[in-house]
């Protein structure tokens, strides 16, 4: 949910209490005690009435609306309207409560099309964009470091062990290790997703290389013509 101006007035003030981050310390029927979300105080002095959606700050003895309280709250050289600083906090609240949401929801387990530990290294290296390696020698394939910034021909394949070597910096590893030079990330799954999808959109861009170059016609030989018996 996103709000406007309009909603302002209908958003109730535990909502707008809960998006400065405080909580209710008390209740008493449709009152709720809280600390001020304005002072440092050492006991709760603001009483909200969820029946008529208003407040009451014990020790100053002033009550208002939401835009009152926003109004007080709100750092004036940042915020000319209370409403756009209640706008900024109340939707930022419901973008938090969404997220939260989303990763309370269980998710569906995600198939992997492919055994990533059988592919090879060089099609790998094909999907990240280097179709031939910068030099050969015996087992050995030298490329452009991928996860460096300066892309130095520093990274090493054995086509042998399928692994990897940086002469500069002295990483190695299999693919998983590749692909946390590339990633950063250490999570299993987001590595074989990362993986996975690489080596599909390469296997897709070559199928659709492969559609593309038809194979030539063969030319029909003319019919001959067929032979009169003698009789």
């Amino acid at each position: 949910m996103r709000y406007t101006k309009n909603d302002i007035r209908n958003i109730p003030l535990t909502e707008f209490m809960a998006a400065l981050g405080e909580k209710p310390v008390k209740a008493f029927g449709d009152m709720k005690l809280y600390y001020a979300p304005r002072r440092d105080d050492p006991e709760p002095m603001l009483v909200v009435d969820t029946k008529t959606n208003r407040w009451y700050d014990h020790a100053t003895d002033q009550s208002g609306d939401i835009i009152d309280l926003a109004a007080l709250k709100m750092n004036p050289n940042l915020y000319l309207d209370p409403r756009d600083f209640i706008l900024k906090y109340m939707n930022e609240y419901e973008h938090g409560k969404e997220l939260s949401a989303m990763a309370r929801r269980p998710r569906e387990p995600i198939t992997i099309g492919i055994d990533i530990k059988k592919v090879k290294l060089t099609d790998f290296m094909k999907a990240l964009g280097q179709e031939h390696p910068v030099a050969a020698d015996g087992n050995l394939r030298v490329y452009k470091a991928p996860y460096d910034d300066k892309h130095e021909p520093t990274m090493v394949i054995n086509i042998e062990t399928n692994l990897w070597r940086d002469t500069k910096s002295g990483a190695y590893g299999g693919i998983y290790d590749l692909a946390y030079e590339l990633t950063g990330s250490c999570n299993m799954s987001e590595l074989n997703l990362y993986i996975a999808g690489q080596m599909g959109y390469f296997d897709k861009k070559n199928e659709q290389q492969e559609q593309k170059v038809e194979p030539p016609k063969q030319e029909q030989e003319p019919d001959k013509p067929k032979r009169k018996m003698r009789l």
